[in-house]
This record gives C-alpha cells, structure tokens and sequence, in this order.
C-alpha cells in the first residue's frame, strides 16, 4: 500500500494560493472581536458538525474560522488536523464570493486544487463544500463545511439545511459574544461600586481627624476655663483647621472623581520638601494639641515623578498615624534616593508596638486599631488603603517598630511611575 502523502511535503509544487479579499483586515478585526480562536471544544458547536455530516452524507464536516495564516477548526468530524495553512484552505478562496454556498463536487477536475497538499496527500479532500459564516457586518468569518474523500454532490433540500445550521453557528457566536459584553459590564460595574466605597472610606478615614481636632478646641473653649484672649486663640486655630479640612475634602472629591472616570494616577514632577511641609501645616493643630514636634528632614533637592494625590494620602495618613500614637514628642519625615528609587519614611518616638503587632500591622486581616495617646478612635482601614495606594505607585511598604520608643514606616517608590487606579 503507498504511503499517504502528508499536506507540507508538496509545498514547493503548489503554486495555485487563494488571492487575500481586499476587505481581509476589515474581516480580521470582526473575527477577533469574537474571541473565538483557540478556544476549547463547546457541546453546541460539536452537534451542528454531527448534524451537518449527517444531512450531507459525509465523512467529514468542519466549523472552521480563517485567521491571517490558518484555518482553524472549532469543531470537527472525521479529520485530525486541527487547522489548515490557509494558503492550502480550499474555503479560504471563497471568502470574496456573493453567494453564501460554494461547492467543488471534484477537486481533481479543477486545476487550482488538483495539486493542493490538502488534494494529494491526507486528507485526500476529493469533494468540498460549505456555507459561509456571515455576521452581522456582511463579512465572512469562517465556514460551515463538508468535505468527502470521494466525489460528492449536495441536492438543494441538503443545501437548505445546512444554510440553516451555518446562520445556528452566528447566532451562537453573537450570543457567547453578547454574554461577554454583559459580563464585562458587570465587572465594571462592580469595580467602579468597590472603587465607589473605597474612596468614602478614604474621605471618612482623612476628615475623622481634622474635625476631631477642631471638636477638641470647641470643647476645650466652652469649658470658659480660659481667657478671652487664649480662647480666641483656639477659635482662630479651629477656624485655621476647617479650612484645611474643606481643602482636604475638596482635593479627596476630585481625586475621586478622577478615580471613578477611569483615568487612573496622573504623574507629574513633584518637590518632597515643599509637599510636606504643605502637608505638615493640616496638622499643626492637631500636633499642638498634643505638644508634637512636626520635623521636615526631606532634602531640599529631592523630586519625585508620581500622582501627587496619592501621595498626599499616603503621607496624610502615616502622619495621622504617627500623631494619634505619640504625645510630648517628635514626628519626622525623611527622604533619600537610591539610583532609580525614592527612599521616604514617617518616624515618630510614641508609643511603638509590640514584635506581634509590628509583624501583622500590614496584613489587613483585622480592621481594628488601637486608642491613641488621647483615646483617639480608628477603624485600622487608613493603614491598609495606604499599602494599596504604595503598591499601585509601584512602591513597596514596611515597618518597624519598639514598644515604648516609637514606630517608623518605610516606603520605597520608583522615582516615576507608570502604575493605574484599580
């Protein structure tokens, strides 16, 4: 018995390659839009190839996609192969043609198949037929196929049937792809509801503080234990402070506004020195409150390409941290850079944590916080959303820390970013 003959080895006496439709990166374009190519086996697709062998008496049906430089099958009956080069597809020179059905009821008789590897060798493709799948737009994605290794001919009432499982296999594919829309929306939706609540946990966690400090005065002015003179210094102090908390709620708006539009970090070129020292003045009164020492050891040289509102919250936050645990003592910002990373830390000699603490203090499984040095309340969430935020710069996060002498943070950040909101 000779030896079948396998597609590639006539390569080089085939000469008779189906010409590239005009259209070819329109069609292209529709085809991966479906995001079918690759794909694993599916049920329904397997059934219409079954049903299409038996309406048409074949040994062979297919449902093939022609990509740039295949024919891929999507489902297949009676062939091993799972995909033709598409300069050897006999469907692939039908694409252009008006009618939906095309037929070579003997491969042998036609010159441009006579020689084809495909023809010659295995699978001996002696008859061929099929139904373009056409979508939406007109274009030909792929075909409905039958193939016989003998030569073959459809009737009409055959023909009528098989036009009716190709528009099946459209339908199938605007469904899947309709089913991807919807649960691409529905990740969209949940993402932006968990970007929705993460950004008033933000605005919650950031105004908690300020309004408790000008609280504090309110308090402290009503008591009339003080002078007209010193309580009018409070009131000043109050005021100073709600101002900084209506800019502070106004920067956390529009951030939010751009997180929820989708434009994720914005990078731009930033002096350390200067934004902290901007940061240092929304706590002066919270830090007089509790007679801390507010210290800004940044370089006066030092700059940083990031999102500065990012950072603002980063930094507002460790500070807070830092003043809610230390009273009658110093809080320091210091900055370095190291090649291509920005080395920032928030160091303060409070009231420091445990090994045990220190260790999980990170890990976000608990949102509880400890009382601060004046009882201060905390739900824990401003440290984990600080981690967050360090991580989406591109930056990374740790902490030290000794019981009775104080806690620092250390963070280190690629002197520019190209990290997005998530």
């Amino acid at each position: 018995m000779q030896k079948r003959k396998e597609p590639l080895a006539q390569i080089s006496l085939f000469t008779a390659t189906p010409q590239i439709p005009p259209n070819d990166q329109q069609r292209l374009k529709e085809l991966y839009s479906y995001e079918i190519l690759d794909t694993e086996p599916e049920d329904e697709y397997n059934d219409i190839v079954l049903l299409a062998a038996s309406i048409a008496k074949t040994p062979i049906a297919t449902i093939s996609f022609i990509d740039q430089e295949r024919e891929w099958f999507k489902a297949k009956i009676g062939l091993e192969q799972n995909s033709f080069p598409r300069e050897f597809s006999i469907s692939s020179y039908f694409l252009a043609q008006r009618d939906t059905f095309f037929e070579v009821a003997d491969t042998n008789a036609e010159e441009r198949f006579s020689d084809n590897p495909l023809v010659t060798g295995n699978p001996n493709i002696r008859f061929v037929a099929g139904i373009r799948l056409l979508n939406k737009t007109g274009l030909a994605i792929g075909v409905l196929s039958i193939m016989d290794t003998e030569t073959h001919e459809l009737d009409e009432g055959q023909i009528v049937f098989l036009q009716t499982l190709a528009r099946q296999v459209i339908k199938l594919l605007d469904q899947k792809q309709l089913n991807k829309q919807l649960q691409h929306q529905r990740e969209k939706l949940e993402q932006q509801m968990e970007l929705q609540n993460r950004i008033l946990s933000i605005i919650a966690h950031d105004v908690r503080n300020p309004v408790g400090a000008v609280k504090s005065i309110i308090e402290l002015s009503g008591k009339k234990l003080l002078s007209k003179q010193d309580s009018a210094a409070l009131m000043q102090m109050a005021a100073k402070q709600i101002d900084g908390t209506v800019e502070l709620l106004n920067n956390l708006v529009d951030w939010g506004s751009m997180q929820m539009k989708g434009k994720g970090f914005e990078s731009e070129k930033i002096h350390l020195y200067t934004l902290i020292s901007n940061m240092y003045k929304s706590f002066e009164v919270m830090a007089s409150l509790k007679s801390n020492i507010l210290a800004n050891l940044v370089d006066d040289d030092l700059f940083i390409n990031s999102d500065i509102n990012a950072l603002r919250f980063i930094l507002r936050n460790l500070i807070s941290n830092a003043n809610k645990f230390t009273k009658d003592g110093v809080i320091t910002v210091c900055a370095s850079t190291e090649k291509d990373m920005i080395l920032l830390s928030v160091s303060d000699n409070g009231v420091g944590m445990d090994a045990e603490t220190t260790g999980h203090i990170l890990d976000g499984e608990q949102n509880e916080s400890s009382a601060g040095t004046l009882n201060e309340k905390g739900s824990g969430l401003g440290l984990i959303l600080t981690r967050d935020y360090i991580e989406m710069l591109g930056g990374s996060i740790s902490v030290e820390s000794e019981l009775g002498k104080g806690t620092s943070v250390y963070m280190r950040f690629p002197s520019k970013i190209s990290g997005s909101s998530k």
